[in-house]
């Protein structure tokens, strides 16, 4: 639903938004009189080591130290904050996850291929020569085959994820086939923006680009540069430095993905439970952040 105003179209919230919305403003009163709203926790948790310590730290991480890189061809994008917030991905308040293109999706797209082919194959195989029983195997690909790769990629979507770890101020990248995560500090990744793909006859556009970094890990022979998935534009690439820096609270946009992942007790990468040191700032009873400041 939408309005216009002043000859400006305007989009309606949903429902859902002011439903949550209200169930907010409900809560803030709540903990406003009981005063645990305003109670002050304290925040070990987060890092406070400059960066040649977290740069150390990371050395150690990866077993080796790091080599500066050349510089890139292409200009990188501004870090200076923008006034936009864009929804960042998955997050639970430690890591942000953000995933890689392409990666595991990919080898199950061809693997649904690969499905629907086959089954297409023993389908006219049955109709017109093979046996009664290529029916039942077309099927079984045209149905199972889909669903079976899904649950694959639902499986192993944990590989192409990069975690932005706001409790360490490092970045640790995704599985590749032929390189294992290392870490690297968040201030040695910087975005570079490529060109908007343009579909045909007005179907939309697509933003491509990356991250690339200025120093990484000794042992490897040439820079690895992180292709991510649809590209980035630059209010989330600083929206997701806006999250990392740990003298800001999380932004309350964030805040209602650190809920769902709090109320499924899964951490962002989908690895295992939501993470401990954020417990405290939630609401048991109705699994709301219940402060206002959320480290």
């Amino acid at each position: 639903m939408s309005k216009s105003i002043d000859n400006k179209h305007v989009e309606e919230p949903s429902e859902w938004v002011k439903t949550e919305a209200q169930k907010l403003k409900k809560n803030i009163s709540k903990y406003s009189s009981s005063g645990v709203f305003h109670t002050e926790l304290p925040k070990d948790h987060l890092h406070a080591l400059s960066y040649e310590e977290r740069l150390a730290m990371a050395a150690k991480f990866n077993g080796c130290e790091f080599k500066i890189a050349k510089p890139y061809k292409k200009a990188f994008l501004s870090r200076e904050h923008t006034d936009r917030d864009y929804y960042i991905g998955a997050c639970d308040g430690q890591v942000l996850a953000l995933r890689r293109a392409p990666g595991v999706w990919l080898v199950c797209i061809f693997l649904s291929l690969f499905c629907f082919v086959g089954g297409l194959g023993f389908f006219f195989e049955g109709v017109f020569h093979g046996p009664n029983w290529l029916m039942p195997a077309a099927l079984a690909l045209f149905c199972i085959g889909p669903w079976l790769t899904y649950k694959l990629w639902k499986k192993l979507d944990w590989l192409d994820k990069i975690e932005f770890n706001r409790h360490t101020g490092l970045v640790r990248t995704s599985h590749t086939l032929l390189r294992r995560p290392f870490y690297v500090p968040i201030e040695d990744v910087e975005m570079c923006e490529g060109p908007i793909i343009q579909a045909a006859r007005g179907g939309g556009e697509m933003a491509t680009g990356g991250l690339v970094l200025t120093k990484y890990p000794a042992k490897f022979w040439w820079r690895p540069t992180i292709a991510t998935f649809g590209g980035m534009e630059r209010d989330h690439w600083t929206a997701i430095l806006k999250f990392m820096d740990s003298h800001e609270p999380i932004h309350w946009h964030v805040n209602a993905t650190i809920e769902e992942h709090y109320k499924k007790d899964k951490n962002a990468m989908g690895t295992g439970p939501f993470p401990e040191s954020m417990k405290k700032y939630f609401d048991p009873e109705d699994k709301q952040i219940n402060r206002r400041k959320v480290w």
